[in-house]
Parts: structure tokens; sequence; C-alpha cells
């Protein structure tokens, strides 16, 4: 069999730092990371499916309503798929994923290292990805949950209410803590954000290592994101192009880090921490005292209302951009 590229996954909470990490590692020789895809998760059953003719048919219009989505300028066709197999000499559903990843490739796929995306809430779908990719590489992302909570609340996705936000990162970090267990150890590592944007080749460094690629690699890739930072150029349209990612294009810097004490009443600040100071402790986040999670209480109905005012709020921020 010929020597194929390795499905590399960047992923972890939203709002974590999955996507000005993929921009970092696409500045590296042989490595291509996507744009989000997100179907994965949503279409295990077709890609289990994909040697009968309906389902790749049904595959390739459900994937390409998550491309249009996340901005993709190039769209999935059977044809194509067809295509890549023949050229490749490949088939099946892993061949199909990459097939998805290279249709943005500068690189040709044969000629690829590794290839993956960065969706964050992959981290919620590692058991159907390690089912249908048994050698992929995994890279998470961890970021403070109150820094995490106050990005959340200005995007044009999530949780609108504070509190759901709180319980969404508590979730995909649950997620990703068991699904540690099924993963190969060598075969997945992590960044924390704030390491990322308090010494950037430092953390970059570690990822190369992971890689198996030289370090002068992750200094490079440094480098050339300051530079382009500082010339203003738009070098995240590789990985994202949608109003939320703007500040790709920014140095990273530890300025970044923190804001929720800017952001948060002290109250709010209480009341998110009750809800994830399990994942903060376990990460080494400050935590200014243990308290009793409402989780513990077992307050149904505070935990309803916490989601009804989210919908609801989900609902006015609808109604106002319309």
């Amino acid at each position: 069999m010929k020597k194929q590229p390795v499905p590399l996954f960047v992923l972890g909470s939203g709002r974590s730092g999955t996507t000005i990490m993929a921009t970092l590692l696409n500045r590296m020789d042989q490595v291509h990371i996507a744009k989000e895809t997100g179907y994965i998760g949503h279409c295990l059953p077709l890609l289990r499916k994909i040697n009968e003719d309906g389902c790749l048919r049904q595959l390739v219009v459900n994937v390409n309503s998550w491309l249009a989505t996340e901005q993709w300028e190039q769209r999935a066709t059977v044809d194509g798929y067809r295509r890549f197999c023949d050229q490749h000499e490949v088939s099946g559903t892993a061949a199909f994923i990459h097939y998805i990843w290279q249709l943005e490739s500068s690189t040709p796929w044969n000629e690829l290292e590794y290839i993956g995306d960065n969706t964050p809430l992959y981290v919620m779908s590692i058991p159907g990805i390690l089912e249908l990719l048994p050698n992929a590489r995994f890279i998470h992302i961890v970021r403070d949950p109150r820094d995490v909570v106050c990005s959340v609340a200005k995007m044009r996705f999530g949780a609108e209410d504070r509190i759901a936000a709180a319980l969404e990162w508590h979730t995909t970090i649950g997620c990703w803590l068991m699904s540690e267990r099924l993963i190969e150890p060598s075969h997945s590592t992590e960044c924390r954000y704030e390491d990322l944007c308090a010494s950037p080749e430092d953390a970059l460094g570690k990822l190369a290592a992971f890689l198996g690629r030289n370090p002068d690699e992750a200094t490079a890739a440094v480098m050339a994101h300051l530079q382009d930072a500082t010339n203003d150029r738009a070098a995240h349209t590789k990985v994202a192009s949608l109003p939320h990612h703007r500040r790709l294009s920014e140095p990273l810097s530890a300025s970044r880090v923190g804001r929720f004490r800017n952001e948060l009443t002290a109250e709010q600040i209480e009341r998110i921490e009750e809800i994830v100071q399990y994942g903060m402790l376990a990460y080494g986040y400050p935590l200014a005292e243990w308290r009793t999670s409402p989780l513990m209480t077992g307050d149904r109905f505070a935990m309803l209302r916490i989601q009804l005012r989210d919908i609801a709020l989900k609902c006015m921020k609808r109604l106002r951009l319309r």
C-alpha cells in the first residue's frame, strides 16, 4: 500500500484556539489543515455504508451543506470522489474523508504527511472518528473556561446564556478526558491556549515534536505568522473565513488571556466557576474557592431555567439579525 497522509484533528471547546493552531500548523511543509467540516459525527450511518451508491450520493449532498456553511469554495461530487480513489488507489470511508480535506489543498494529497481539519466539536465524535480512521492523531486545545464564555457570548453560534456556555465547556472537556482512554497515548497531545499566547514558539515546538517535525519549523511558522500580522495579511483564509475569525490576522499575545476579569462581574464568575470547577482544577486554572455545584444539588428546575433562558436569548438574537 502506498504511503498516505496521517489524519490530524485539531479540536476542543469552541473559542479555545483551534483555528489559530490550524493556521500555524499549515505553515509547516507537507501539512494541510482544512477549514472546518463538521459532518463526520452527523453522517456516521452514511459513512459506514459508503459503498452503497444511494448512500454515497446522499452523503455528498449532506457534506456539501456543511461545506457551504463553513464557506468552502469547493464542493464534493460523486465523480470527484471516484476519480480521487482511482488516482490514488484508495477506497472506502477513509478515502472519502481524505477526498474532502484535499479539495482546497495547494499541495497534492500524495505529497502531504498530515491532513485533517479543525472542527472544534469533533471532540464529541472521537469514538466514531477512531472507528473510521484508527490511525488518526489528535491535538486538543484547552482554554480557561471563563475566557471561553466571554468569547462565545459574542459569537453568532453557541450558547447565549453564560451558564449554558459554561455547561457546554464542561461537557466538551468531559468528552475529551473520557476519549483519551480510547486513543493510543502516542496519538494525542494537548496544548493550553494560554501557553500558546505567552510563548508560541515553545508551545508549537512541542506540537512539532509530537508530529515528528523539526522544532525549527515551529519557529519559522510563528515568525511567518507574526510577519503576516504585522503586514495585515489575511493569512487565515486557508483554514477559516468567517467574521468571528478576524483576530487570526493579529499577533499572538498574552493580552488575549484573562479577559473575563474585565468582562464579567464577580457574581457571574462565581456562577460559572460553580459549573466548570472540576475542569479548572484538572487543568490548573486558579479557582477562587471550591463551591457546591448546582449539578450536585439535583436542582432540575435551575438547569431547566438556564436552558430556557438560552433558547429565549437565541430567538431574540435571530429576530434582531433579520
